[in-house]
């Protein structure tokens, strides 16, 4: 019963549309939109490749921050970043323009009307041929920022498309060579800039900062039609007694009432850019169809950061002769944080593994062995862990009991559809064979019986 009864609220779930899309599109006249850039004088539009030339001239490879260093690397990053102390733009007449498209693109990205959605100038980027920005995540960059607004000036350029996935969707932009174009995503959403074949792609980039904003709005969902059903599966859930492991000495087998139901959500997010008034696009209406479903059956609902795991077989250590690596998520890209290599004595025996200095191996910005991989095998292990927890009130903190079991989860959307934020291979180890380990970062609702 428990089996079906999370099923049905997977289904239900799922059916509510979402408020919004985890990104957005705009065109607008640049009309409103004078720069003026230091050593090259007034921008006109569309921008001619000879003025693109001058800005790069004034410009500098784009760095990226990490800790308290400043880092190139043109593997990873590859574009002309215009020292923002040399861009000078009217803003009065730009908010003409610019203020309006914000207050739709925060619309279309699901926000509430009285979220007040800001864009606050980060960089202005030149694309030349060749250049382009590996597939990434933002960083959050200012407090309250959920995500980064994108304004393409108009030229006339091939390649340069600026690519956004979320979910396995995505949405591709390719910038106009008469108007601007304005392009907003949340933070949680891998993107890139392929490369530029021919001409220039000159940008402003913003950070999307978002204040004011409410929680789910569990009231608006009182009426729905879906809710009285699932406040029904939610009684089904947790008056249905399930099968506990047991031990094979055990004669009878031991059942007890579920303590938890642990939706998981679509969007990731950062323990500092987590709670109520904080979720993104879909995820905000599918908590309040919980909410109200939840308060209509006599059950507390909380929201939780969890900690995902996948563990499979692998053969790609068998032939690049590594013992383990351990790679973690960084803003532009992957760093090595363990590696050792295969070590052998002169019989051509296994001995004690050699390690690997992790700050001689390069910033990757791909893995080498990635979810989907065709060297992956079979899935051998998986779990998944509470790590914070956020109640009706708004108080936060660490669970008591992390562990949810197979029978109290209903899955979103599948990890494979994620970007893992750790990962680890693994040789022979004498017991097991290779293994390759991926970390998620999930949002979830959880549901439980009032105290």
């Amino acid at each position: 019963m428990t089996e079906k009864t999370l099923r049905v609220v997977g289904e239900l779930m799922g059916a509510v549309p979402p408020a919004g899309s985890f990104a957005a599109r705009r065109t607008g006249s640049a009309e409103n939109l004078a720069i003026e850039v230091e050593g090259v004088g007034p921008i006109g539009f569309p921008v001619t490749p000879d003025r693109a030339r001058q800005l790069c001239e004034v410009a500098r490879p784009a760095r990226y921050g990490r800790r308290d260093q400043t880092l190139l690397d043109a593997n990873v990053r590859d574009t002309w970043e215009v020292p923002r102390n040399l861009v000078t733009i009217d803003e009065q007449r730009w908010h003409e323009t610019l203020l309006p498209v914000v207050d739709l693109l925060r619309a279309e990205l699901g926000l509430a009307p009285d979220c007040e959605l800001s864009a606050e100038p980060h960089s202005m980027l030149v694309y030349e041929p060749g250049q382009f920005f590996r597939r990434h995540q933002d960083s959050e960059k200012a407090e309250g920022m959920i995500g980064t607004l994108v304004v393409t000036l108009p030229s006339v350029f091939t390649g340069g498309e600026l690519v956004i996935e979320q979910q396995g969707t995505k949405i591709t932009d390719q910038g106009s060579p008469a108007e601007l174009s304005f392009v907003a995503f949340y933070g949680d959403c891998e993107h890139e800039v392929l490369p530029v074949t021919d001409g220039f792609r000159i940008t402003l980039t913003y950070n999307l900062v978002a204040r004011g904003r409410t929680g789910p709005d569990a009231a608006a969902f009182a009426t729905h039609p879906s809710v009285a059903l699932l406040a029904e599966q939610f009684r089904a859930h947790f008056t249905t007694p399930v099968e506990m492991p047991t031990r094979s000495t055990d004669r009878e087998p031991v059942t007890r009432l579920p303590r938890q139901l642990v939706y998981l959500l679509d969007h990731q997010y950062s323990q500092q850019g987590f709670g109520w008034d904080q979720l993104k696009g879909g995820d905000a209406a599918r908590a309040a169809m919980m909410l109200a479903a939840a308060d209509s059956a006599g059950y507390d609902t909380v929201l939780a950061l969890a900690e995902a795991m996948e563990s499979y077989d692998e053969d790609y250590t068998s032939w690049m002769m590594i013992y383990r690596e351990r790679w973690e998520r960084v803003e532009d890209g992957w760093k090595c944080v363990e590696s050792s290599e295969v070590e052998f004595d002169d019989d051509g025996d296994m001995v004690e593994p050699a390690p690997v200095d992790p700050a001689s191996i390069p910033i990757r910005s791909s893995l080498h062995l990635a979810p989907g991989s065709k060297d992956l095998g079979d899935l051998r292990w998986s779990n998944i862990r509470l790590t914070w927890l956020i109640d009706r009130s708004g108080a936060a903190g660490e669970p008591e009991v992390r562990e949810i079991r197979d029978e109290e989860l209903c899955s979103g959307e599948s990890n494979s559809t994620l970007e893992p934020f750790a990962s680890e291979i693994e040789g022979y180890t004498g017991n097991e064979g290779n293994t390759a380990s991926f970390w998620y970062r999930r949002a979830a609702l959880i549901v439980r019986p009032r105290q």
